[in-house]
């Protein structure tokens, strides 16, 4: 009898430590419907679509952040709105916190919409109230838009940046490389055992660097 009591409270430790586990996955899985953000991106910000007056050129990386809770953080040093962002997965919801370009912690919430567009609402009364991220052109251009919020529901413009994808080929017959760690676009080359392999920014790179051998034999067996 005791021995069964002990298998017993065997099997349920380890039941808990898989769920446990499976929870810990999920945020990292979860961000993988906006992983076509990471990189490093460059592009022209516009107050007015169409119009160049009060333009300016703007640069920004997404890179993933892993630890005990995984992220993707965006950073933009000289952001007209937004200087950086970490979003995580937390209940059901995308939660970006980070600094807008006055220097103001800023916390957002939001989910993807049908097209697959990132939309994040600041409940408080912080620039900018909404921000979006949307990737076009097979992920090699990404459109921001930042907006006020004038009522309830309403929004209007407070500018839009297009960016492209540092490191992205156009034309037929290209083919897009893989990173290894996250299955994103790779546009960054790192070397393991005389080979080369790609990664798509440099949260990627520094845990590839850590765990090369695991991640390119995981690698090696899914290709069979």
């Amino acid at each position: 009898m005791k021995q069964l009591s002990i298998c017993l409270l065997l099997v349920t430790a380890v039941v808990h430590a898989i769920a446990v586990g499976n929870e810990k996955l999920k945020p990292q899985l979860e961000l993988q419907e906006i992983q076509q953000l990471v990189g490093q991106w460059k592009g022209v910000g516009q107050l007015k679509r169409g119009s160049t007056q009060g333009g300016w050129i703007e640069e920004s990386v997404w890179e993933w952040k892993f630890g005990k809770q995984s992220a993707l953080v965006y950073k933009s040093p000289r952001g007209k709105f937004v200087k950086e962002l970490k979003v995580s997965f937390e209940n059901d919801m995308y939660i970006a916190r980070g600094i807008n370009a006055a220097g103001d912690k800023i916390e957002l919430a939001g989910k993807c919409d049908d097209s697959g567009k990132l939309v994040l609402v600041n409940a408080e009364n912080r620039m900018p109230s909404r921000i979006s991220f949307r990737t076009v052109a097979s992920g090699k251009r990404m459109v921001v838009s930042y907006e006020r919020r004038i009522s309830e529901a309403l929004y209007t413009r407070l500018g839009e940046v297009g960016a492209t994808r540092k490191g992205s080929m156009f034309g037929k017959g290209v083919q897009e490389v893989v990173c290894i760690v996250s299955g994103g676009k790779g546009t960054m080359p790192v070397t393991f055992d005389g080979k080369t392999y790609y990664v798509c920014c440099t949260g990627c790179r520094d845990y590839f660097n850590e765990n090369a051998a695991e991640i390119v034999a995981e690698y090696a067996s899914k290709k069979k």
